[in-house]
């Protein structure tokens, strides 16, 4: 029986060394297997970059457009209004100067007619 335990301790001492140095090929194959799992990992964080990347682009697109129809908003309830008063003051200028016209014709027709009137009474001479 010691022999047979013995032996079989001998055995094991000569074949533990094979089983702990792992063969050449099992090495290159885990490097490949890390590589390639690396190279997944880059592409799958390059993706979350680029998904990342084109949510905070469509944010700022709606940000951009919000402040846009906000601007447009402010620029028609400023410019509305100012195109009235201008269009207004225009035609209300317009109508003024018409108006002091007919009353600077009719002024000078009134003393034109005035001083004819004068001129008859001396002619004619009528009691006033």
């Amino acid at each position: 029986m010691k022999t047979i335990i013995t032996f079989s301790i001998l055995l094991c001492a000569i074949a533990y060394p094979t089983y702990c140095e792992p063969p050449q090929n099992s090495v290159e194959t885990d490097i490949a297997v890390i590589k390639t799992e690396i190279k997944n990992l880059k592409e799958a964080m390059e993706k979350g970059f680029d998904n990342m990347n084109q949510k905070i682009d469509k944010g700022f697109d709606n940000v951009q457009r919000t402040f846009d129809r906000q601007n447009n908003i402010i620029i028609a309830c400023i410019g509305i209004p100012l195109a009235i008063l201008a269009i207004g003051a225009t035609v209300w200028g317009i109508l003024t100067h018409r108006r002091t016209r007919k009353e600077d014709t009719l002024e000078k027709q009134i003393q034109t007619l005035t001083e004819e009137i004068e001129t008859l009474k001396q002619q004619r001479i009528l009691p006033s």
